[in-house]
């Protein structure tokens, strides 16, 4: 029988092992490259959900009996996809699969905490009422009804925090070239006008060779004085140093990030190293998707497209 090599919560196998118990062997192992690596150069089929291992060219190349990966996530950009193209080995992700990720909402639910974490100064306030502080006129917050905010990308993510805007009675400006509808309370512009009337912007974008550092310096310099950025989607979209100097400026009032260029090897990034001394940078280890409710909707719907994979 085959192997399927499975990397993600234990929670999930029993999902697995009911849609493809009799068709693989399936062997679950920590997302580290200690116990991945291993088992890896013996599997048929890899399903990630934990993205936490980069998967090279080199590792491609030891798997002689690889034929599939699937990786219970949008993004990929962990895994070498040239390196499965010369094998024609398939890789299946969720991008496109609109079905199932329009009943997600933890990225966006996350994306609106950052948001509302920078306009309140959280971490700073957690931090000070733990070392026995309560002086409130330190941490200023920032009312968002009657506010801008900028949204690039109206997808699935971008839609949902759109809606919590509305909900905040925020004003809403949106920048996609690839969407011409929207609703009576959004605004389209231009990516220029966007970030430079914005009180907050928020970047739900996918990334690839034409949107990497979309947000360049060039842009990061046109952000409204005193606003707040947040980005759940990946740190390869924007300069980051690009980012410290604009909060070093005082351009940038605060930024929110779930994810970091460089991720999970994270201590040379320019934001993780100015957040080391400054409380207005707010990080969060990529966790925008990972709840259990929607991690177990996707590992099973991963397992069917398996299914569906090998039975054509």
């Amino acid at each position: 029988m085959k192997n399927l090599v499975y990397t993600g919560p234990d929670y999930c196998i029993h999902l697995i092992e009911e849609t493809l118990g009799n068709l693989f062997n399936i062997i679950r192992v920590e997302p580290t490259p200690e116990s991945l690596l291993p088992a890896f150069k013996s599997c048929s089929v890899f399903l990630d959900a934990s993205m936490k291992v980069p998967i090279s060219y080199e590792i491609i190349e030891s798997a002689l009996d690889l034929e599939l990966i699937v990786t219970a996530t949008t993004g990929a950009n962990h895994i070498d996809g040239e390196a499965l193209k010369q094998r024609n080995i398939p890789l299946l992700t969720l991008k496109g699969q609109t079905k199932v990720l329009h009943s997600l909402t933890p990225a966006a639910e996350l994306s609106w905490a950052l948001i509302m974490s920078c306009a309140r100064h959280l971490r700073g306030a957690y931090h000070h009422v733990e070392i026995e502080g309560w002086d409130r006129t330190i941490f200023p917050g920032l009312m968002l009804k009657g506010k801008t905010i900028g949204i690039i990308g109206f997808g699935r993510i971008g839609s949902w925090i759109a809606r919590y805007a509305n909900a905040f009675d925020m004003k809403i400006l949106c920048y996609d070239p690839f969407t011409t509808k929207s609703e009576d309370y959004i605004k389209m512009t231009t990516l220029e006008d966007l970030v430079s009337f914005s009180d907050v912007i928020s970047i739900h974008v996918h990334l690839s060779d034409k949107t990497e550092k979309m947000l360049d310096r060039n842009i990061i310099s046109k952000f409204k004085k005193g606003s707040i950025f947040v980005n759940t989607s990946r740190g390869e979209l924007t300069d980051e140093s690009a980012l410290v100097d604009a909060l070093k400026s005082g351009n940038l009032a605060s930024v929110g990030v779930d994810v970091l260029c460089g991720e999970p090897n994270i201590t040379k990034n320019p934001l993780w190293q100015y957040a080391q001394n400054h409380n207005n940078v707010h990080i969060t280890p990529h966790i925008g998707g990972f709840c259990p409710d929607a991690v177990k909707t996707v590992v099973s719907f991963s397992s069917e497209r398996i299914k569906s994979h090998f039975s054509d």
